[in-house]
């Protein structure tokens, strides 16, 4: 897999461009195979955002994704019919965790279709690489981009051991990488060459606001002055929010108003909320399900939970600092996700008094009203990562 980031760095864009031009007198075409495109996904909240920043004289994208079971879809709250409003085609194919077979018999139809339609094949899932890249090679289509977004590949080990092989044999298909941040790119590709390209996002879209908080104090009958811990993401058991519930039980001796608002769905709510009730907490943890209105609650949230026992960077860490808020984050969140430099990290296997600790003197610190400049600083606004997204395909098409 070449590397092209020293290339384009010395490349101007305008040749870049021109260079292009010569190859194609169309837009790129691209391909982006997901898992889903809920809205509470990292992975679709990232190929969601880049979409808001191409020029589409320049990249098209079109979606290939699996969230779809007897033609029913899978998630609630997506991005779906918003794309196809804007003019992208999205498909879809069986869930592979219900029939892999017909999973790889549905991936293997698309590619004999639609195939030749595409001048990259962008896969964000390396679990299922070792069918949509070789599909994709078979489709005649050159350029195979897989995408790492984590730095492991499941928190089951037995999930782990089953996917190693897959994983393996998905990269040999795989053309170029490309990763999220340094560990995640390490994770997957090792000593070869990989692009990082960053979780970029709409920056003033979280800015703080003192009426998205007072409207979202009023909906939930959450008190001016209840400190009110925030966090984002799936119910499933990586990002670990039943070890936050026994934290968030500590957190309530020292702050007996406090609230937690988790925004997400998924297999886990109910254990979660089980397990909040048995520690007598479940009146002060809130769960609104996906939103999509989720930028707004940023300016509801006082400080931002991350127990996650493995993250790649997480576009939600992202968001909560854009609008200032300081994080604290599991060890097992890569270093490189602390941004604005005002994050606290603790071991999972650390008592729970140091996790209290940590989230008391988050919340007595406040916002950081610098958070958003840091960010476009380190190039993390979603303008800088579609032209930069752009730039490496036009790279790809131009052999550098």
């Amino acid at each position: 897999m070449p590397n092209h980031a020293f290339l384009l760095v010395f490349m101007p864009t305008q040749l870049l461009r021109w260079l292009t031009s010569l190859i194609t007198s169309s837009p790129i075409h691209v391909l982006q195979v997901v898992p889903s495109l809920s809205r509470s996904a990292g992975v679709s909240q990232f190929v969601h955002n880049m979409s808001l920043g191409i020029d589409e004289h320049r990249v098209v994208f079109d979606y290939l994704h699996h969230a779809t079971l007897n033609g029913k879809p899978l998630r609630d709250c997506t991005y779906d019919q918003e794309l196809i409003a804007h003019g992208s085609r999205v498909y879809t194919v069986s869930f592979a965790s219900a029939g892999l077979g017909q999973f790889i018999k549905e991936v293997e139809e698309f590619f004999v279709k639609h195939g030749r339609e595409y001048d990259i094949v962008h896969c964000h899932m390396p679990n299922s690489a070792f069918c949509v890249l070789r599909e994709a090679k078979r489709a005649g289509i050159e350029h195979r981009v897989l995408h790492s977004h984590l730095n492991s590949s499941s928190d089951n080990v037995l999930h782990r051991v089953r996917n190693a092989p897959l994983i393996a044999w998905g990269k040999r298909y795989a053309t170029d990488g490309v990763a999220c941040s340094d560990e995640a790119g390490k994770y997957l590709f090792g000593n070869k060459p990989f692009t990082v390209m960053k979780n970029g996002i709409v920056l003033s879209n979280f800015a703080y606001d003192d009426r998205s908080n007072a409207s979202l104090r009023a909906e939930f009958c959450i008190g001016n002055s209840d400190p009110v811990i925030g966090s984002v993401g799936r119910f499933v058991k990586q990002k670990n929010f039943e070890f936050g519930v026994r934290v968030f039980a500590e957190l309530k001796r020292c702050l007996p108003s406090a609230k937690w608002v988790i925004l997400g769905t998924g297999d886990g709510t109910g254990r979660v909320r089980a397990l909040a009730d048995e520690l007598g907490v479940g009146d002060s943890i809130i769960m609104p399900g996906v939103r999509v209105d989720v930028a707004r609650f940023y300016s509801l949230f006082d400080a931002f939970f991350m127990p996650s026992l493995y993250e790649g960077l997480p576009v939600s860490a992202v968001e909560a600092q854009a609008s200032g808020l300081r994080c604290v984050f599991s060890t097992g969140v890569p270093e490189e996700s602390d941004i604005t430099g005002s994050g606290r990290f603790v071991g999972l296997d650390r008592p729970s008094a140091e996790w209290v600790s940590a989230l008391v003197d988050t919340l007595a610190q406040g916002r950081d009203d610098r958070a958003a400049n840091k960010l476009a600083l380190a190039g993390y606004s979603a303008e800088t990562n579609a032209e930069n997204l752009m730039e490496f395909y036009e790279g790809l098409l131009c052999g550098l």
